[in-house]
């Protein structure tokens, strides 16, 4: 079963589909003006397949610090 991931500034739940290492490789070719905000990025991602966002919502607080990477 795939890992479940936290976008840890935007409380949204995910999963990669892919490795970290190819979602970092598809980042860094994106250009500058797409990667600056989370959002589009996360969204570029889902949205070419290499991440699956969950509809569940959380907020992430300083009780749940010690279990984020």
């Amino acid at each position: 079963m795939p890992e479940e991931n936290f976008v840890k500034y935007g409380g949204i739940k995910f999963t990669n589909n892919v490795s970290p290492s190819k979602i970092n490789e598809y980042v860094r070719k994106l250009p500058e003006n797409e990667r600056q905000s989370l959002f589009q990025v996360v969204r570029k991602l889902d949205g070419e397949g290499l991440i699956s966002l969950d509809s569940e919502l959380t907020t992430i607080d300083d009780e749940t610090i010690d279990w984020q990477d």
